[in-house]
């Protein structure tokens, strides 16, 4: 079994919503701030990252009926999609998980915003939470 993958910290809270301008505009008035926006052309997303304080929120907007995210909204509703905690070392990550017990949505990482590198672990192995793992590349 390898060593257990160290956990940098959250990376932020995905947050799924039917459009981005309210949403942003709601958070904003919490005192949330825009830092930016992205189109995730493969994972069908458009996505907003506000900051407050050293809390990220990631607002995610689908832009297809096929995105994971629109069939999240389709049976829950708006709210929390997913914690996403930075790791050091994904595949390190993902192998640990493995190895002990936890269902893996994401075999091998996928490219994320920011150009980031992502992978899921399924919300059964996890009392129902969706957890990303995040690993941010070195230019």
């Amino acid at each position: 079994m390898t060593a257990d993958p160290a956990i940098l910290g959250l990376a932020h809270v995905g947050i799924a919503v039917h459009s981005l301008d309210p949403a942003v505009a709601a958070w904003s008035r919490l005192g949330f701030t825009l830092e930016s926006t992205e189109i995730l052309e493969s994972m069908h997303l458009r996505i907003a990252f506000l900051r407050g304080g050293s809390s990220l929120l990631e607002l995610l907007e689908p832009t297809s009926p096929e995105s994971t995210v629109s069939r999240f909204l389709e049976r829950r509703g708006e709210g929390i999609h997913h914690l996403s905690f930075l790791v050091p070392d994904i595949d390190a990550a993902l192998r640990h998980a493995s190895e002990v017990g936890l269902d893996l949505v994401d075999k091998t990482p996928r490219s994320g915003s920011h150009g980031t590198r992502i992978a899921f672990l399924h919300p059964r192995s996890l009392g129902g939470v969706l957890v990303e793992f995040c690993e941010r590349r070195t230019p």
